[in-house]
């Protein structure tokens, strides 16, 4: 594994490629995978669709190559999305410019079971990207609105410590500018974002809310104590957006979790991503009697990595998490694409979230 201080390069950065508007041409494909093609040559690419397209397009596609080669027959296609509003949006929160950056700068220096990067580029100017990964199928893709069971979110807690636990609080992190992007004026602007987007989503879902959800988010508008200023206890790189719809099962024979979408990567507390995962990952009913066992599966699974966590004090950043997949629901449905299953995705882990912040009393834990 490549040390931290010495990451990988795979790719450019800042490459400029050909705007897509689409999946890659064949010459792009034979481009972008040149290095690793040699002599060989890309022949024909046939796709299909994946994902619902949110944030960025994705495709797997089918290779047909010229010779025998170590490329695989298919890969992972990511490039900017369609639609004009969730494009903007990428833009404006950097999303395309995380992915990119992770796959480039970090993937390699841990442990979490990402997928393989055959090319990465990415045009600052535009924010044209190309992403080629590893294709995990056969997998399972979670469903956050079904939810997952215990076993699964106990696998899903273990591929947390292995994103956490290898660069947890390193110096070299802090000197990533694309990581770093929690500035007190990003802060005060994300609280501003929840505060200006809130109205609009219970004019838009509040039928479908439950009264926790209502009940909590209004108290969260009118008072959210530290919850987006406070100091944070330690630092690792967060995934930002852990949950079922970006967790693929890999069978019996892998016995792996593959976690895709590094869109919101970022510098912060390794809390964060377990509040929002078991938050709305598991139904309101399994939450509460698993919980406190998954809380304590990580913080072992931390000790692995020589990290010395107390339960009591992963337990308080757990509890002041519980907000994270909430603020989440809210912000992220008003600001991309609106589709039938986003709706109803959405509305899940506000009410999940909502519940889970309320069984804690995480108000009074953001407040002190």
């Amino acid at each position: 594994m490549p040390t931290a201080e010495q990451p990988p390069a795979i790719g450019s950065p800042t490459a400029e490629p050909t705007p897509t508007n689409g999946s890659p041409s064949i010459e792009q494909l034979n481009t972008a995978l040149a290095a690793q093609l040699g002599t060989v040559r890309v022949l024909a690419v046939s796709e299909e669709a994946i994902g619902t397209g949110q944030m960025s397009e994705s495709r797997r596609l089918h290779l047909t190559y010229s010779a025998a080669c170590d490329l695989p027959s298919t890969m992972i296609v990511k490039f900017p999305s369609g639609d004009p509003r969730s494009r903007a949006t990428g833009k404006a929160t950097r999303c395309y410019e995380v992915e990119t950056s992770f796959y480039r700068d970090l993937r390699d220096a841990l442990d979490v079971g990402a997928p393989r990067c055959f090319h990465v580029e990415r045009n600052e100017a535009t924010d044209e990207f190309l992403l080629l990964l590893e294709d995990f199928a056969p997998c399972e893709q979670g469903d956050q609105i079904a939810g997952c069971t215990a076993i699964q979110a106990e696998a899903c807690v273990d591929e947390l410590v292995r994103l956490h636990g290898p660069l947890w609080n390193s110096p070299f992190l802090a000197t990533l500018p694309w990581l770093n992007r929690s500035t007190d004026k990003d802060r005060s602007g994300s609280q501003a974002l929840m505060q200006q987007v809130f109205p609009g989503f219970i004019q838009r879902y509040g039928d479908r809310l439950s009264a926790a959800a209502r009940r909590v988010g209004e108290e969260f508008i009118r008072d959210s104590g530290g919850y987006f200023r406070r100091e944070l206890p330690h630092r690792t790189v967060v995934h930002g957006d852990f949950r079922l719809d970006n967790l693929l099962f890999r069978g019996a024979n892998d016995g792996g979790v593959g976690v895709v979408d590094f869109q919101t990567a970022t510098h912060a507390c390794g809390a964060q991503d377990l509040a929002y995962f078991v938050g709305a990952g598991l139904t309101t009913e399994a939450r509460r009697a698993h919980e406190r066992e998954l809380v304590q599966r990580w913080v072992e699974g931390l000790r692995g990595y020589n990290i010395k966590l107390g339960f009591d004090d992963a337990w308080l950043e757990y509890r002041r998490f519980t907000f994270a997949g909430y603020v989440m629901a809210v912000v992220a449905s008003m600001i991309v694409k609106q589709t039938e299953r986003g709706d109803d995705m959405f509305l899940a882990m506000a009410n999940r979230h909502a519940q889970h912040a309320e069984d804690l009393d995480s108000l009074a834990a953001v407040r002190n």
